[in-house]
């Protein structure tokens, strides 16, 4: 073979490797033109014949104008004010000798929760008793110095010493008094002689006890918390409101309790105090609300965790009934009719909903237009089947 014929050869397989490349990237690139001119294709413009428009029954107006409530979500929890809370310790030590209280039982106010033996308790009326004594036999000394001092200039010393011993022991005897009604104790079954080993702890409030830290035998110290009482009258919800909404509420305004306990009906409260301080870690102030019924009032827990919403306000809004509007992500879709059998979809966004209307905002005005009141989502769908 000679060159002019490897020439002609080495020629010949580069054209044809350059034609199959050349055929590759052709067939390659018509599917991504055929995407392209599909993609071109697409539209926001739905063309329907009357069979079809009158099949899907469509309604068509312009917006409604609704007056809708500005609100403003709330977390929080049922709680009683200080009042209604009770922490029940003794001011003396002793042992637990009986109790029949669960957390979350009923009681009374003045209800016996448990019974303590105190040797203390026993001393403290021993040293009552003495002093007693000891402050009677005082009083007959001094009144006995009274009378020998108008008779002897010289025994006025004894009276005023007397006079002293007197006040002091009166003052013991007083602070024993009060020692022992601290504790529960009948000063004046005491004066006649009986004396108890054991002190009934009772509760100071009416309500449920929410804990109980007691035990048969148990030593307790006046340090101890033994009972946490729980009343249960004045209810109320303490929320949390961002700082960004803070300047929004004010006192009297209405607040929505929402809890499937109240499905049917729902609860409604006022806001009665508006925090000063925002929390630096949450940066939430915080609300109290009192609830406007009593009886829903009572249906409630302390420490319940609520849903809310606040009413901080009215506005008249352009509105659409929920069966205008294709929800998609943080907004939607609506229909306006721009011709006969013709409709254009228009993205909007969604604002407040209450009651089945919808707040919707659009970027170009459509007042004038008629739009698609009932029966989007089935434009919707035969839109994005002919695409």
């Amino acid at each position: 073979m000679n060159n002019s014929q490897k020439y002609y050869i080495n020629t010949l397989q580069k054209c044809v490797v350059i034609a199959f490349i050349f055929l590759i990237n052709v067939s390659c690139s018509k599917p991504k033109e055929e995407e392209q001119e599909n993609s071109d294709k697409k539209t926001d413009i739905l063309t329907l014949s009357a069979e079809q428009v009158k099949n899907a029954h469509l309604v068509l107006g312009a917006f409604d104008k609704t007056t809708i409530s500005d609100e403003i979500k709330a977390n929080g929890i049922v709680d009683v004010p200080p009042m209604n809370m009770a922490s029940v310790s003794i001011p003396i030590s002793g042992y637990v000798k009986s109790t029949n209280t669960l957390p979350g039982s009923p009681i009374k106010k003045g209800g016996v929760l448990a019974t303590i033996y105190s040797m203390d308790y026993i001393q403290l009326q021993q040293d009552y008793l003495q002093a007693v004594s000891r402050l009677k036999f005082l009083e007959q000394e001094l009144e006995r110095q009274n009378v020998l001092s108008k008779e002897d200039i010289g025994a006025k010393k004894k009276l005023q010493q007397a006079d002293s011993e007197v006040s002091s022991m009166k003052a013991q005897t007083k602070a024993l008094a009060l020692k022992l009604e601290l504790i529960g104790c009948s000063i004046e079954k005491l004066k006649k002689g009986q004396l108890s080993s054991s002190i009934n702890i009772t509760s100071p409030i009416e309500g449920y006890i929410k804990t109980a830290n007691v035990s048969i035998g148990k030593n307790v110290a006046p340090t101890d918390v033994l009972f946490e009482i729980v009343g249960n009258t004045h209810k109320h919800i303490e929320l949390k409101v961002f700082e960004n909404d803070i300047n929004k509420i004010k006192i009297g305004q209405k607040i929505v309790v929402e809890h499937p306990t109240f499905s049917e009906k729902p609860m409604m409260a006022t806001v009665f105090l508006v925090g000063k301080n925002v929390e630096a870690d949450s940066k939430t102030i915080n609300i109290h609300g009192h609830i406007d019924d009593e009886i829903m009032e009572s249906k409630l827990t302390v420490g319940q965790y609520v849903n809310t919403k606040i009413f901080t306000g009215k506005r008249m809004v352009n509105t659409l009934p929920e069966t205008a509007v294709v929800i998609h992500n943080n907004g939607g879709f609506i229909f306006i009719q721009t011709k006969e059998n013709t409709f254009q979809q228009i993205p909007v966004k969604i604002g407040t909903t209450e009651k089945g209307n919808i707040e919707v905002f659009t970027e170009k005005n459509i007042d004038n237009q008629q739009i698609v009141k009932q029966g989007a989502s089935i434009l919707q769908a035969m839109l994005a089947s002919s695409e």
